[in-house]
């Protein structure tokens, strides 16, 4: 579950009003020109987050979330940022925020949100390695069903499955069709509405 009211609390305790921004939909935020680790505070609104050597989604993060809690490494250069619709966010270099984080006494807290990031992250390793097609679309589409209300009712579930696999858009609606047709999941113009009972094997 994600721990909102922890995030909350060090967004609140960070944060600078008149430092959000917003972003339109379709807008990509890249923090990796920046000459020093930034952390994104996503107040409002659905990112979704690209890996950069071969644009693969890897999810979808909705404020109120923080994105870059790493003052070890400096994520920002693999990654960058789209908006899904308009949102508002906030850009903080980490160290401040990490200074922030220890005035504060706010380490919990950070144990928390990050524990949550590393849970979605491992199980996008685990459910991406080693199988085989249709248990790729299988997978992906209970992640579908599993996502925040916009991302379910926005995107379509062949732009998800092939966003996030970077599968053959052909391939993927051979298969998201036929499993349409013998009942198994309910689509209309592309948006997953239900998933009745996905076969084992395809």
């Amino acid at each position: 579950m994600k721990p909102l009211s922890y995030i909350e609390k060090v967004i609140m305790a960070v944060s600078t009003p008149s430092h959000i921004r917003i972003a339109h939909a379709r807008q990509i935020i890249s923090l990796g020109h920046n000459p020093e680790p930034m952390t994104l505070i996503l107040h409002e609104g659905t990112m979704a987050i690209y890996r950069n050597n071969d644009n693969l989604l890897i999810r979808y993060i909705r404020g109120a979330m923080i994105f870059g809690l790493n003052a070890l490494i400096d994520v920002n250069e693999d990654v960058y940022l789209k908006a899904g619709e308009n949102v508002r966010y906030e850009i903080i270099p980490t160290m401040n925020f990490f200074a922030i984080v220890e005035r504060d006494n706010l380490w919990k807290e950070i144990a928390y949100i990050m524990m949550f990031s590393s849970k979605r992250l491992y199980s996008s390793y685990l459910t991406s390695v080693g199988l085989s097609t249709y248990e790729l679309i299988k997978i992906n589409l209970q992640d579908l069903m599993n996502e925040d209300e916009f991302v379910r009712l926005n995107i379509s579930a062949c732009d998800y499955i092939q966003e996030k696999t970077n599968l053959s858009r052909s391939r993927v609606m051979a298969i998201l069709r036929e499993l349409k047709v013998g009942g198994y999941i309910e689509l209309s113009k592309g948006i997953l509405g239900k998933i009745n009972k996905l076969p084992y094997k395809f």
